[in-house]
């Protein structure tokens, strides 16, 4: 054998070797990812289901506790979907919204900007695993992982098993007979029954504005682009929160109402609704102290009353059906019947 064939055939069993150690790391890792409520139902809803979304939320954990799909159905009959993941940079919503869009038709995407005001370039390694672990391969998924996570960490989000691998030790039978299904009944949404039991610190008011960071500002240009292409109506949306409590944060704006008056004034001239509840605590009769788990985030109780507000804001703005007596829908009514807010309801 001459070196150079005796090169090439090393060569050849090099590859083998690489690709079979990579096909085993790809089979492994769906094994060893967190079998939480976000991979259930980033699954579920954006590759398992069959069900159509007339409305679906995106966004970071205050949107995950904040619109309850649930009620929406109970009231209005809308079907809707909560995709928000705590944590969750806007762009990484904008690729789970490509995702979304290639089997979810013409929805209205509403879409939660508290994110807006990161100021770091990428989000927390645990955040971002919430949601583009829970990704399915594709070209988007890779051009999430280039853009959304730290050079030193994309190959461990290319293959999770290597970041996981430590839970050789504490795998359980749910890890893999997980089912997705399991949890779709609630929708996305996920919120504490616990109760802060402390008034909000101010209610702060300025006339002033601060630039939205330059990373969030060209993915907000994307996503509404991307909602245009797609034919898709857009809104924004900002949840109760008591900005002391992130306002200075390292990670965040200096001044979270002076940016959500620029998010305003970019919604105006995008022709885009804009709902902050921050300036309607009132109007949908926000008790902080009982309605909010933390400073930041709406508990159960503080939930229901976003979404019967938001079902009603829906069916008076946009042309959606109610479903409720279509017997195509009966799913939804038990899924409701083991909803979180059913127990408040009944």
């Amino acid at each position: 054998m001459t070196e150079k064939k005796a090169l090439k055939k090393a060569v050849l069993k090099s590859c083998a070797f690489a690709a079979i150690i990579g096909i085993l790391i790809t089979m492994l890792s769906p094994v060893f990812i967190w079998k939480t409520m976000h991979r259930g139902k980033l699954q579920e809803g954006m590759y398992d289901s069959d069900d159509q979304y007339d409305v679906i939320f995106m966004g970071s954990s205050h949107m995950n506790g904040g619109v309850d799909p649930n009620v929406l159905w109970k009231e209005k009959g809308i079907t809707s979907f909560n995709y928000a993941t705590g944590g969750q940079p806007i762009e990484v919503t904008y690729y789970l919204l490509k995702d979304i869009l290639k089997k979810h038709k013409n929805p209205v995407v509403v879409l939660d900007v508290f994110y807006l005001g990161m100021t770091t370039q990428y989000g927390e390694f645990s955040y971002l695993s919430n949601s583009i672990d829970n990704m399915d391969f594709s070209w988007n998924k890779l051009e999430a992982i280039w853009n959304c996570v730290p050079l030193g960490d994309r190959i461990s989000y290319l293959f999770p098993f290597l970041k996981y691998h430590f839970r050789w030790s504490s795998l359980q039978k749910n890890d893999l007979t997980f089912d997705n299904a399991s949890v779709y009944y609630a929708k996305g949404f996920e919120a504490s029954t616990d109760r802060y039991g402390k008034d909000i610190s101010s209610v702060q008011k300025t006339e002033n504005r601060i630039d939205i960071p330059p990373e969030s500002l060209d993915y907000l240009n994307k996503i509404v682009a991307l909602c245009k292409e797609q034919n898709c109506s857009l809104m924004f949306v900002n949840m109760p929160c008591d900005y002391s409590d992130t306002d200075g944060a390292a990670t965040y704006v200096d001044d979270f109402e002076a940016l959500f008056n620029s998010v305003a004034d970019y919604a105006d001239e995008h022709g885009i609704p804009f709902l902050d509840f921050y300036d309607r605590m009132d109007e949908v009769n926000l008790d902080f102290a009982n309605d909010m788990h933390n400073a930041s985030h709406l508990n159960l109780n503080g939930a229901y009353k976003v979404s019967d507000y938001f079902a009603d804001y829906l069916m008076q703005n946009y042309n959606l059906t109610d479903h409720r007596s279509d017997s195509a829908y009966a799913q939804w009514d038990a899924d409701f019947q083991k909803s979180q807010v059913a127990s408040i309801l009944s």
